[in-house]
């Protein structure tokens, strides 16, 4: 676990060292909280979000300080003295920016918050002015299914005077109804379309279908799902491939039975970022997300603008995105009859496959502008 320095300027560790204007050179000092911001070493949504505030918001100097576990880092009394090192860090964090903002990304998984609270609380403890920006969750979706300490925590957390932000209308209702939070802002995450915009897709009629998917691949995300609608659309002779890209949630999990069960026709890219990351978007037809649960994912926003056709689910604010049968087909959650359902129907019909690609891109052109969400950010900064 370590700190990592960012600043959008390219400012070096020395100049932040025991600063206390909350307003420096004329932009405001926001301390932001994230997962590691190396592609290499983590797989996260969060930390594209990060990446991009990070690099857009212009009236802000950010300093990053990095939590959450790596992807296949070491758990057990490992974790344990890596998080205490970490709260340790934060402490110094706090007292070497004394007047920054706080924008703490908060996910509602079981271990962020178990974790998270404690620095939040540190973070109040010092007076610090703070942002919490919510990141889905089984546990917002599903309230009522978690255990006694986890609502109590939410409670808790959510009884806080601070604005919190949710990726859309739906969580927005959900923060308000079920915990009684005041101050809560939907601002929907927004990608970086400078990529896309040069992009201009050829659909081809006859090629196999390229499936994808990119991101976490873990059980939650339903991966044990898409890989049996494969298996059933290998069987009834149609021609496709299954792209993969990003870390398995534990070694072994997930690759070795996709590489044996569809052999040529399954690809894994491994861990994409830059340039590469953007070849493998231009190259889907389809993206498929069969999650159980999800926020507002970055890989359905980065896909969609590359004219990639959504097959989803309909969970957490992903409705707020895609509208089923208009610019993407809802998937039933764990349910490969579903899957294989909608990508039959895409192999059969290229011309409905070119237009839901279309209607997709376009909806992230119109909808996902990153000058709008900085504004709206940095408006909800000013609340505090």
């Amino acid at each position: 676990m370590k700190v990592n320095w960012l600043k959008m300027k390219c400012i070096s560790e020395e100049l932040y060292s025991g600063h206390s204007d909350v307003v420096r050179d004329g932009h405001t000092e926001v301390i932001i909280v994230s997962p590691s911001l190396d592609a290499s070493k983590n797989v996260s949504g969060i930390s594209s979000v990060t990446q991009f505030v990070i690099g857009n918001n212009k009236e802000c100097a950010y300093v990053h300080f990095e939590l959450g576990r790596k992807d296949n880092e070491r758990g057990g009394l490992f974790r344990v003295f890596s998080l205490l090192r970490c709260f340790l860090l934060w402490k110094r964090m706090l007292r070497h920016h004394p007047n920054a903002l706080v924008h703490y990304n908060f996910p509602l998984s079981k271990a962020s918050i178990i974790r998270d609270p404690l620095f939040m609380r540190e973070a109040k403890r010092k007076g610090r002015k703070m942002v919490v920006h919510i990141h889905g969750g089984v546990f917002l979706t599903h309230y009522d299914e978690a255990p006694f300490i986890i609502k109590r925590i939410l409670r808790n957390v959510f009884a806080w005077n601070v604005p919190f932000v949710v990726l859309g209308k739906g969580e927005k209702q959900i923060v308000e109804q079920t915990f009684g939070a005041k101050k809560v802002y939907s601002l929907p995450n927004c990608v970086d379309l400078r990529d896309a915009e040069k992009f201009k897709r050829e659909y081809n009629k006859t090629r196999p279908l390229v499936i994808g998917y990119i991101g976490r691949l873990a059980e939650t995300k339903g991966m044990n799902y898409l890989l049996g609608a494969c298996c059933e659309l290998k069987q009834q002779g149609i021609h496709f491939v299954l792209k993969l890209a990003g870390a398995e949630e534990f070694p072994g999990c997930c690759l070795p039975r996709f590489t044996s069960s569809l052999g040529e026709q399954f690809v894994y890219s491994g861990i994409v970022s830059g340039e590469g990351k953007t070849e493998f978007l231009k190259s889907l037809d389809v993206f498929v997300l069969p999650s159980f649960f999800e926020g507002l994912p970055m890989s359905l926003l980065e896909c969609m603008s590359f004219g990639a056709v959504p097959v989803t689910t309909a969970v957490g604010s992903i409705p707020d995105v895609v509208e089923d049968e208009k610019d993407g087909l809802y998937i039933k959650v764990k349910d490969v009859k579903s899957i294989v359902v909608a990508l039959e129907r895409l192999h059969n019909n290229r011309n409905l496959l070119e237009e839901l690609g279309q209607k997709a891109r376009e909806r992230i052109f119109r909808q996902f502008n990153p000058k709008v969400y900085v504004e709206t950010l940095n408006e909800i900064y000013n609340t505090i």
